[in-house]
Order: structure tokens, then C-alpha cells, then sequence
């Protein structure tokens, strides 16, 4: 019988030999290595954070967050290591996405019959 969290595994594995990985890898790092670009990618994270629980919570933003976000927003946008590091995180999952496909073909497969 296949144990399918061993290929799973696997393909963690060898999701970190791939370009896009490393790249991501290397975009951290760089981050890392710079205090101004560390403070403000924790800045946006922390806004982000604070922006996806009203949302969830159905309350609205206040207009403190809201220019707070703008503003930062505007500065990350300049920052060369966060550019680059948003830009691998896309690459990495753009390719997660068309695996994801690819092991969820079997069960589009599956309904191809009911679909006709």
C-alpha cells in the first residue's frame, strides 16, 4: 500500500532543491542582513495581521491602520529587499500551485464523465 505522507514528504524535500525555493531562501537572508528592511517587512506583517482580524471579526478599519498601511505600503513598494522578496515568494508559489494541479488531476479526472 502507498503511504502517500512519504511522498509527501518527498516533495517537500525536494521543493527545497528548486530555483524558486532558493531564491526565497536567499531573499530572506537578505532581509535578514538588513535592519531597515527587517523593521519594516515586521511593520507590514504586524499590519497585515492586525487588518486580516477586523476583517474576519467584521469590524471596520480605523483610519489609523488604514494611513499607517498606505504609508508603509508606499515605502515597502521602494525597498529593493523586500521587492525581491516578495517577487520569489510569488515565483515559489506559482510553482506550488501548478503541483497542486498536477496531484489534483486525478480527481478532476474523476468527475470528467458527470461533467459531460
Amino acid at each position: 500500500m502507498v503511504n502517500i505522507y512519504d511522498s509527501a514528504n518527498q516533495l517537500a524535500e525536494d521543493l527545497k532543491k528548486t530555483p524558486e525555493y532558493v531564491e526565497l531562501q536567499n531573499a530572506v537572508k537578505d532581509i535578514h542582513e538588513n535592519e531597515e528592511s527587517a523593521a519594516m517587512f515586521k511593520k507590514m506583517d504586524q499590519i497585515q495581521t492586525q487588518i486580516m482580524t477586523a476583517q474576519q471579526a467584521g469590524q471596520p478599519l480605523s483610519e489609523e491602520i488604514q494611513k499607517e498601511y498606505k504609508e508603509l505600503s508606499e515605502k515597502v513598494q521602494k525597498d529593493e529587499n523586500i521587492v525581491k522578496l516578495l517577487t520569489a515568494e510569488q515565483g515559489l508559489y506559482k510553482l506550488i500551485d501548478d503541483v497542486q494541479k498536477t496531484f489534483t488531476n486525478p480527481i478532476n479526472d474523476l468527475y470528467t464523465d458527470l461533467r459531460k
